[in-house]
C-alpha cells in the first residue's frame, strides 16, 4: 500500500518573509519615484576662490593663473607648515609620554599655521577680484551663493 504524500503547510516564517520582502519593494519603488519628481537645481558657487573665479570668467583666466603662479611659492610653504604642526600634534597625542601642556602648544602651532594659510588665500582671492572688470564682479556677485543663516535648513532638507 502505497503512502498518500502529506502536504505540509506553509511556515509562519515564509509569510513573515514573503510579505516583509514585498513591503520593501514597495518602499523602494516609492523611494525611486520620489527622487525622479524633480531634478535637482544646479548648485551656485558657495566660496569665492580663484578656482571659481577662473570657471565663471574664463577670459581673466589667464591673469588670475598669473595671480597664483606668483603666490604659489608661499603657499606651498605654508601648507607645509600647516602640515608639519599636524604631524607634531599627533605625533604628541599617540606619544607614550603625553604632556598636555605641550600638547596645547602644538595645537596652538597648528591654528597659527592654519590661519597663515589662509591669510594668503585670502590675499590670492583679492589680487583675483582686484583683476576683474566691474561687470565681471557684478556677474560673480549674481552667481556666488550669498551666505545666510538658512544652514540648518539646508541640512535637514538634504541641499
Amino acid at each position: 500500500m502505497s503512502e498518500v504524500p502529506v502536504r505540509q503547510k506553509p511556515s509562519l516564517l515564509l509569510i513573515v518573509s514573503l510579505c516583509l520582502n514585498v513591503a520593501l519593494l514597495g518602499v523602494v519603488g516609492v523611494t525611486l519615484w520620489r527622487s525622479n519628481e524633480r531634478e535637482p537645481e544646479p548648485r551656485a558657487p558657495s566660496g569665492l576662490s580663484a578656482q571659481v573665479l577662473m570657471r565663471m570668467i574664463p577670459a581673466e583666466k589667464a591673469k588670475i593663473e598669473a595671480i597664483l603662479t606668483q603666490h604659489r611659492p608661499h603657499l606651498h610653504g605654508l601648507r607645509s607648515d600647516a602640515m608639519r604642526a599636524r604631524v607634531e600634534s599627533f605625533r604628541l597625542l599617540t606619544g607614550a609620554d603625553f604632556d598636555s601642556a605641550a600638547f596645547a602648544k602644538s595645537l596652538a602651532a597648528v591654528q597659527t599655521a592654519d590661519a597663515a594659510l589662509e591669510v594668503e588665500t585670502m590675499k590670492i582671492t583679492a589680487d583675483s577680484v582686484a583683476v576683474l572688470t566691474p561687470q565681471e564682479r557684478a556677474l560673480v556677485a549674481s552667481q556666488v551663493q550669498k551666505p545666510d543663516r538658512a544652514w540648518l535648513k539646508r541640512f535637514f532638507r538634504g541641499r
